[in-house]
């Protein structure tokens, strides 16, 4: 399965920890923003938060440049603070940083990419230390998953291509992100989450725990990096 394989990549939130954002919350208060400046949330109402605050502010920028910018400095208050919140309620999943830690005995690359902001993760971080090579929170980088280029540019600085990588997360987007480099891919289901969940997206393989991927590694041999 993961024969070749140099460099793992992780999803944060209900991959490696626990859940904790209220995200249909930060929507709506999100969407009271939206409203304020004057854009109709109904067809923003469905969409993931970044994407439907990235909507919005394009459609600002065409009337108002200074007031697009407004807008991108309120909702970024709203969201960061729901992030910085949660992130002290936030607590790993049973043996995630053990094996975080053994990945890099073995000489795994390993990468943490979230589209949760800096402040939130290195929150946990700092209650919770986790490995890591190189964690590109959406802080970090100018395309955020789904797009492809948040995960390459993390292997970028591991110095692997895509197809000696594997993609972890308990999202249909981590899947398709590490689809679009070559990369082998994990679906990590979060509890009482069906497997049917990434049945559009056909992950490599679905664990029920992240710290299942273990079993599928090769540890009879440490990878040279």
């Amino acid at each position: 399965m993961f024969e070749g394989v140099r460099a793992f990549l992780f999803d944060f939130d209900g991959t490696l920890v626990q859940p904790s954002i209220d995200f249909d919350q930060m929507r709506v208060e999100v969407l009271k923003v939206v409203a304020s400046f004057g854009v109709n949330p109904l067809p923003l109402a469905r969409m993931h938060v970044l994407e439907l605050v990235g909507r919005a502010r394009a459609e600002l920028s065409q009337r108002d440049g200074d007031r697009a910018k407004a807008f991108l400095e309120a909702t970024e208050g709203v969201i960061v603070g729901i992030e910085v919140r949660a992130a002290d309620g936030v607590e790993a999943y049973a043996g995630a940083p053990e094996m975080l830690e053994k990945l890099n005995m073995l000489g795994y690359a390993v990468g943490i990419v979230t589209r949760n902001c800096r402040p939130a993760v290195e929150r946990v971080m700092a209650r919770i230390p986790m490995h890591h090579d190189i964690l590109l929170t959406r802080d970090d980088v100018v395309h955020v998953k789904p797009d492809a280029r948040h995960l390459l540019t993390a292997l970028d600085v591991l110095g692997e291509p895509g197809d000696h990588a594997v993609m972890c997360g308990d999202h249909p987007m981590d899947v398709m992100a590490g689809q679009a480099i070559n990369a082998r891919t994990v679906g990590v289901l979060r509890p009482g989450v069906e497997r049917a969940y990434f049945a559009d997206v056909s992950p490599d393989i679905v664990l029920d725990h992240v710290t299942d991927l273990l079993a599928h590694v090769e540890c009879c041999s440490t990878v040279r990096r």
